[in-house]
């Protein structure tokens, strides 16, 4: 403790002595060349701001070290700090870089000389040095590697004329050969397929769809990572033994074969499973939770999701910073002993929770989010979760969370750090479909808006405007959503449109306009409770001639009011492109009768949606549909625009859209009160945002309510999705198998689609 002491107080002298000299005036500012091209003192004082006469200030030459090393005039940057008679001299030694006066590329046969310069993206007039030479050559590797070069070399050299300031530079590539890995095989697997062990590795195979994702490049470095890949594979199935050898790579011409021993061992299933050092509860407390039981394979993914569990019971109860550590023994019977050992924390509470890095949301808006709150027990798993949440929002690039000690030992501050971005969207773009042809849009939107103050940022709530306009629709929707109603866990939402739809019928066009408001609430932690009302005016216009009597009186306006109740619950694992679980929602509508208007009619739907992971990494989605609608009081039938259809690429693809079920004379659709629909779609994923399907489609649309009874349509059909985030896309073909009295033996169909239906 003395000579600690004594260390202390000798640092503190030196700092003070050292402030004493810095707090000094500085006699004399020098600029000194370090390289070997011409330097103008005035190029480097235009970026210093400490002046001769001036007290000598450390915070001042730091900066001044920034600006040079930023202008990207200069190599390297130095500062010298020398005490004379009259003060302090301060040197700035820099080294300047050269610029290009010719620079040349040799050796680049296979893309082309040109081609290599142009990734460079120097030229003459540039500055250079071998550092900025070296940050250009990596585009130039990444085209060759792109291209299954994988042992490309650049060299360089910087001639310089100092007499001048400039340099000439010559490139030298020196391409190798050509390597596509063809075969990766190995040796030794028997409990694991080679298929399984190739799933997991960066390394990867040429394939006919190569030219699209450039996989079956042979890179050494992602073959020397996959080793720590493959022997995961094992330990996870309790082949704690298994061992991953060096890959061995055969290179023959164009081709390289890989080939990786294993020695897989013998497979461990779980034998006695020891607690020690839990003495704050008792061992019986924890073990229900544990989901390692004794007998089951002894997977290392298991083990240390044990190890988590046992931390976390704890973490809930406030016992921070406890340690589970565990210890495998294995028997020559096969079965693997564990033993956890843990060490304890120390009970706390959070005195604070504080926000950091937030400059537009409001802390208001932030602190909801979170399930800790302070003068509570410090709950690890809550804070955990609190983090979770706020990443999951949108609204941040970074969310951390840290726990800091203060004066009180059993008190901590809880700190969540936070990185804002952009959250709004101006989007313009174009598309085509089978249904709606060719369209463009533009879209606005902010995912953190506040409709009360300005900037309009900042409040959690979601805004957007959308106007899309296209040869066969015109839509505008102004959408609007505040997930804390009155400071309530309730969502409400509010939505004005107007939808000219001119793709429904030849014989018709529809006009919807109308605004709605809902609100919804968590029922539960799956599912969710909506109640939404709604009135519109729709609009059957520019009816044809040649339209039948039916349709005629359909022609002209009715206001419609109504009320939808709804249940949904999802289990998704993904909201994009799930591959396992189930979304189901039903639904009631009531319009007209006591809330008013025209409209008089009921619609009851139930909708479900099941994903079931198959081998392979396939997948099985299989949907249902039902729903019936039906006029009720006065009214004597159901209105056109609120009839039920099938058909297309949303439904039963293989027939037209909406033609499915009942026609007029003329062959119009005309709909019906009672729809139901089935679909199984098989998924087979081939390279990432790539995926090959093929389906089953049946229903049918039947004239009255509650009327099941009849023939049905079906069809079959392959396709293929391209998973891209925010445009997906959908192409399918169908062949029709069974076709009702209204379809006769319909060809196939072509369909596309931007956006999924889940």
């Amino acid at each position: 403790m003395k000579r600690m002491q004594l260390i202390s107080a000798g640092v503190a002298v030196f700092w003070g002595l050292m402030s004493l000299a810095f707090a000094e005036d500085v006699s004399e500012i020098r600029v000194r060349n370090t390289g070997i091209g011409p330097l103008e003192e005035q190029s480097v004082m235009a970026f210093t701001s400490l002046k001769a006469g001036e007290p000598f200030a450390q915070a001042r030459v730091s900066r001044d070290v920034r600006m040079l090393q930023n202008s990207g005039r200069f190599s390297d940057v130095q500062v010298q700090v020398e005490r004379a008679a009259g003060g302090l001299i301060v040197t700035y030694a820099v080294n300047p870089r050269l610029r290009i006066n010719r620079i040349a590329v040799e050796g680049a046969d296979y893309i082309g000389n040109k081609k290599a310069l142009e990734l460079l993206d120097l030229g003459p007039g540039d500055l250079v040095d071998d550092v900025l030479l070296g940050t250009r050559m990596q585009p130039v590797r990444d085209h060759y590697a792109k291209r299954y070069f994988p042992d490309v070399n650049l060299s360089w050299d910087i001639v310089p004329r100092a007499e001048t300031g400039l340099c000439d530079v010559t490139v030298r590539v020196h391409e190798g050969q050509r390597a596509k890995v063809k075969r990766i095989r190995f040796r030794g697997n028997r409990a694991v397929k080679a298929r399984d062990l190739r799933g997991v590795m960066q390394q990867r195979r040429v394939r006919l769809w190569s030219w699209f994702t450039n996989s079956g490049r042979y890179n050494p470095d992602e073959l020397a990572m996959d080793v720590g890949s493959l022997r995961s594979v094992y330990l996870d199935r309790g082949y704690l033994d298994a061992v991953v050898g060096e890959p061995v790579v055969h290179r023959a011409r164009r081709k390289v074969a890989i080939e990786i021993p294993v020695q897989e061992g013998r497979k461990y299933t779980v034998g006695e499973i020891a607690i020690d050092g839990m003495e704050l509860f008792p061992e019986a407390a924890v073990r229900p939770f544990l989901p390692l039981k004794r007998g089951a394979d002894a997977s290392m993914r298991a083990i240390r999701q044990t190890a988590d569990v046992i931390r976390d019971f704890y973490g809930r109860k406030g016992y921070i910073e406890t340690r589970v550590t565990y210890d495998i023994r294995t028997a020559p019977d096969g079965t693997a002993d564990l033993a956890f050992s843990v060490r304890e924390g120390t009970l706390a509470r959070a005195r604070d929770v504080l926000i950091r890095g937030n400059t537009r949301t409001k802390d208001k808006v932030i602190r909801r989010e979170l399930t800790i709150m302070p003068g509570q027990i410090l709950n690890e798993v809550a804070v955990r979760v609190s983090k979770s949440r706020l990443q999951n929002l949108g609204w941040f690039s970074f969310a951390e969370s840290a726990l800091v000690p203060t004066m009180d030992p059993e008190y901590y501050d809880v700190v969540f750090e936070v990185e804002e971005m952009r959250t709004g969207q101006f989007l313009v773009g174009a598309g085509f479909s089978s249904i709606d042809k060719v369209s463009g849009f533009v879209e606005i939107s902010q995912g953190n808006f506040d409709l009360f103050h300005w900037p309009f940022t900042g409040g959690g709530q979601k805004a957007k405007f959308r106007a899309q306009l296209g040869t066969e629709r015109t839509d505008m929707e102004l959408s609007f959503v505040e997930p804390w109603f009155l400071d309530r866990k309730l969502a409400l939402g509010i939505d004005l449109y107007q939808h000219e739809r001119r793709f429904l019928s030849d014989d018709y066009d529809q006009e919807n306009m109308g605004a709605a408001v809902s609100l919804s609430v968590a029922a539960g932690r799956f599912s969710r409770l909506k109640l939404r009302y709604a009135i519109e005016d729709i609009s059957v216009e520019n009816v044809s001639d040649d339209a039948s009597e039916l349709i005629r009186a359909e022609e002209g306006s009715r206001l419609k009011s109504s009320m939808t109740l709804s249940l949904s619950r999802s289990t998704l694992n993904s909201s994009f492109v799930p591959t396992r679980g189930n979304l189901s929602s039903l639904s009631g509508t009531l319009a007209g009768g006591p809330l008013g208007a025209d409209t008089d009619l009921y619609e009851l739907e139930a909708r479900t949606s099941q994903y079931v992971p198959m081998l392979f990494g396939h997948y099985l989605n299989l949907r249902g549909t039902a729903t019936v609608v039906e006029e009720y009081g006065d009214a004597e039938s159901v209105p056109l625009f609120d009839r039920l259809f099938l058909g297309g690429a949303h439904t039963i693809r293989g027939f037209q859209y909406r033609d499915v079920g009942p026609k007029d004379e003329t062959g119009e659709p005309i709909g019906g009160r009672t729809a139901a629909y089935v679909s199984a779609e098989y998924n087979v994923p081939v390279v990432k945002n790539l995926r090959l399907v093929t389906f089953y489609d049946m229903g049918m649309v039947w004239e009255e309510a509650y009327d099941f009874s009849g023939d049905f349509n079906s069809a079959w059909g392959i396709g293929v999705r391209v998973d891209i985030p925010g445009f997906p896309l959908q192409f399918d073909y169908a062949w029709p198998i069974e076709a009702d009295e209204w379809n006769d033996q319909p060809s196939g169909r072509f369909s596309f689609l931007i956006g999924y239906k889940l």
